[in-house]
């Protein structure tokens, strides 16, 4: 995977992580104070605005990557009326030649075929890699099943910006009820054969939603009107013996240590900032790994430090100048000398 599928899975993470915490209304507000509002009849106003500011909100405070909202396409498209124009794209990520290097579009519950087929379009024909986040309410198997079919008609509709497309796409369903990820990447080749093969194999009839990678961000999956006397946990949060590690993921950082806590089975990692050490460090977890035994059995982690005693007198939020530092001391002494920072 590139550097930038990673950030992607990264960031998809986070603004999980952020839905799961704000539902329902009773719960806490995102790290930022996003919160859902309610409706006139006092139910919560679900769409996919939420997802779309906390995009927004990682993306600014990361500073890893330029980007823009509202982005107008490269190419022309003729969606309604008579004349071709340019449509939008809900957020644009830019390379640092300030160039689109990925776009992503929102959704929010079980819309139309038609909904989907013109946001697909606009995502194969601007040729970037793609993320497709879509919020979900509540849904059982069968709405998730009925939903990959209405892909499955989409991608039908469009065999001409499918045929020679090769890039890669984060396709993503995040149901807030039961703060649950179902998530896959969709990989294109150029080929008109072997794409065909690989939207099918993604969406096709013969395929079932557990072949789909999940992710479960909150413990208590009947969230119900008392739910604000109950602790929710999501998967970065646990219960046991806290441990704590410098640790080398050149698929994630490949310049740089990590800081991995652990306890019980949740695990979070944290990206210092070591020209900004003043900055608190980003923290994330790996869409992929939603437990600390999954990390493990992943094997990306080249390399393992164990924290001191006295590093764990220092916060790992508060005094990001004291992990900068020790960041960098592991980065020297571990890492070649043209790899650290």
């Amino acid at each position: 995977m590139t550097d930038l599928d990673q950030y992607l899975e990264g960031l998809l993470n986070q603004v999980c992580t952020d839905l799961a915490q704000m539902y329902p209304s009773e719960q806490q507000p995102s790290e930022y104070g996003l919160v859902f509002p309610s409706k006139r009849d006092g139910t919560l106003r679900i769409s996919e605005q939420e997802a779309k500011l906390l995009f927004v909100q990682h993306l600014t405070v990361d500073r890893r990557y330029c980007f823009s909202v509202e982005t107008p396409t490269g190419e022309t498209y003729q969606q309604k009326g008579q004349t071709p124009i340019s449509a939008r794209v809900d957020l644009t990520i830019f390379g640092p030649d300030r160039k689109p290097v990925a776009h992503i579009e929102l959704k929010a519950h079980n819309c139309t075929v038609e909904a989907i087929r013109k946001d697909l379009e606009k995502l194969l024909r601007e040729r970037t890699t793609g993320m497709w986040f879509h919020t979900l309410h509540r849904a059982d198997g069968r709405t998730l099943d009925r939903l990959i079919g209405k892909f499955k008609s989409a991608f039908s509709l469009l065999p001409e910006w499918l045929r020679t497309n090769d890039r890669s796409y984060l396709i993503a369903f995040f149901v807030l009820e039961d703060a649950r990820l179902h998530w896959q990447w969709l990989h294109l080749s150029g080929e008109d054969a072997r794409n065909s093969e690989a939207v099918a194999a993604m969406f096709g009839e013969d395929v079932h939603r557990a072949r789909w990678t999940t992710a479960k961000f909150r413990d208590n999956t009947d969230p119900g009107p008392n739910a604000a006397g109950r602790t929710l946990q999501n998967t970065a949060r646990g219960k046991g013996f806290r441990e704590a590690f410098f640790v080398f993921i050149p698929t994630l950082a490949p310049h740089t240590f990590l800081h991995l806590s652990v306890r019980g089975g949740s695990y979070r990692l944290r990206q210092y900032d070591l020209e900004r050490p003043g900055e608190r460090p980003r923290v994330f977890t790996v869409p992929s790994c939603s437990s600390f035994e999954d990390l493990k059995a992943a094997s990306i982690i080249a390399e393992w430090v164990p924290v001191t005693a006295e590093d764990l007198c220092h916060s790992i939020d508060d005094e990001p100048e004291y992990w900068c530092e020790r960041i960098r001391t592991v980065n020297l002494a571990h890492l070649p000398v043209n790899s650290a920072p």
